[in-house]
């Protein structure tokens, strides 16, 4: 029987509802280091537990039951807080393991080896984060450039070595400035080809960051090998118009890939709360979808990227034998 992992424990794909795929509720981004991260800019920064509790509600009051969040060891991910959000807001909230760019490495990356890495990401999913009883329900892979190489290959690698030896599936990230060096704004091939060498079911991989640079041949392409696309900084228009991102999904679901698409906003710094005027994580669900609509797309194909989708993708059979190894 195929399950969700959740910070609170497992549940079934029919309880995860209408999911946002791609967020943060708590990170702090002044963990990291290099010149991957200047000081002039808002760093990525969430660390007021009540008011993400009251951001996290207006995203439930509109219709959402589930958040997975996508912040991971090196630059601010607290699984216990994470559990209490959970239980404050009733949201089903996934927590994800993994490794970011090379700038937000925890330390001890440089030093392991990529069984050794493999072996970490497998115990924070089968057996807890941090030394606490909440586990990962999710694997993430990130590449900072436009080649996959040196220290972020060694840990892709160990993600996708977790992924085969757990079942759980994987979601990835592209560095915004790279997008616009990479062939179809993404990288997602590179990442495809290096996960089927290491014997990943691509059916069970998303393609983030995929609706800033976004190429439509790319995306078909990627869905063709099997892989979910995501489009998720949705109503970040320095990118690209929310209205040109509401025509590709509706030409891609015109093409008939609605199953295989996925919507979120990457919500991650202060300024994008209501509480500072922002759009909130309620944005695509009040405010995103009704320019979907307008566009023909129709209520059927709604439901599979906003529930069936991640219903699928976040669930896995969970092998009893793997869970004790």
């Amino acid at each position: 029987m195929k399950r969700v992992r959740t910070v609170l424990g497992d549940i079934a794909p029919e309880e995860l509802g209408v999911t946002a795929p791609h967020e943060h509720l708590w990170c702090d981004q002044r963990l990291c280091r290099g010149a991957d991260f200047p000081e002039a800019g808002e760093k990525m920064l969430i660390q007021d537990l009540d008011m993400i509790v009251d951001e996290a509600n207006a995203f439930a009051k509109a219709g959402g039951r589930a958040i997975c969040e996508m912040t991971l060891p090196g630059w601010g991910r607290d699984v216990a807080k994470l559990a209490e959000i959970s239980r404050r807001t009733g949201l089903h909230v996934v927590a994800t393991t993994g490794f970011y760019i090379e700038a937000c490495h925890p330390t001890f990356v440089a030093e392991k080896t990529c069984d050794e890495l493999t072996a970490f990401l497998v115990k924070e999913l089968m057996d807890g984060v941090d030394g606490s009883p909440h586990r990962a329900g999710l694997l993430k892979a990130a590449v900072g450039g436009v080649r996959i190489e040196g220290q972020e290959e060694k840990c892709i690698r160990a993600v996708a070595r977790a992924h085969v030896r757990t079942g759980m599936s994987i979601t990835t990230h592209t560095s915004a400035s790279a997008r616009f060096h990479i062939d179809g704004g993404n990288a997602g091939t590179m990442f495809l080809d290096l996960f089927e060498e290491e014997g990943v079911d691509i059916s069970r991989v998303i393609i983030g960051h995929c609706d800033e640079n976004a190429d439509i041949r790319q995306l078909t392409a990627l869905m063709e090998r099997g892989a979910y696309v995501q489009f998720d900084v949705i109503g970040k228009e320095h990118w690209l118009l929310d209205t040109t991102r509401a025509d590709l999904v509706a030409a891609l679901a015109e093409r008939g890939y609605s199953g295989r698409l996925m919507l979120s906003g990457d919500r991650n710094r202060q300024s994008e709360m209501h509480v500072s005027g922002g759009k909130g994580y309620d944005y695509i669900l009040l405010r995103f979808l009704p320019m979907v609509r307008e566009r023909g797309v129709t209520e059927a194909q709604i439901h599979e990227m906003l529930v069936a989708n991640p219903a699928d993708i976040f669930s896995t059979i969970i092998d009893q034998e793997k869970e004790a190894a």
